[in-house]
């Protein structure tokens, strides 16, 4: 499909959602609950970051999965259903708030926590951000600690959603 505006792009990912909803035989492999408690979409067109990213997030016991660009993000959000995307809001063909506003858009997509990249958003382009739905912004050079955190962050809570093993308690 020739994408040469936001409207076409936001066509282009409804077609996609239809296509990886409605067909149950699209190769999609979902990875069991507890292989992606720690599986983290990164989605740039800016490899080198990409590449940061995944390193510095692997010391930390993530399982970073990159993609080029937003449209290839998009459909590997379908079948990593990871716990968190990392996206990038600078990007060619279709830009970070276009694949945001699909992935919130989408019910099976939506409640994955998206934290938006990027180093030219200011602050009025991060509030409205925050108001479609991205779970934080941060602007480059990224600050790994923080990061960090608001994967732990993240990560509890989705653990939190999980059936939880109990306990007896002695009487």
């Amino acid at each position: 499909m020739d994408i040469q505006t936001k409207n076409d792009a936001r066509k282009y990912l409804f077609e996609l959602a239809g296509e990886q909803s409605s067909s149950a035989n699209a190769g999609l492999s979902y990875l069991d609950v507890s292989e992606r408690e720690k599986v983290i979409l990164s989605i740039d067109d800016e490899q080198d970051i990409s590449h940061g990213i995944r390193l510095r997030l692997a010391g930390h016991g993530y399982d970073v999965r990159t993609a080029k660009h937003g449209l290839d993000g998009y459909r590997m959000a379908f079948s990593l259903h990871p716990i968190a995307i990392l996206l990038d809001y600078n990007m060619p063909f279709v830009d970070g708030e276009q694949i945001l506003l699909g992935l919130r858009e989408n019910p099976l997509l939506a409640t994955i926590p998206v934290i938006l990249i990027s180093g030219k958003v200011d602050d009025r382009t991060e509030s409205r951000l925050l108001k479609i739905g991205a779970y934080a912004v941060m602007r480059k050079p990224i600050e790994f600690e923080r990061l960090v955190l608001l994967l732990d962050e993240i990560g509890r809570h989705h653990q939190g959603c999980q059936p939880a093993e109990t306990e007896a308690v002695p009487t």
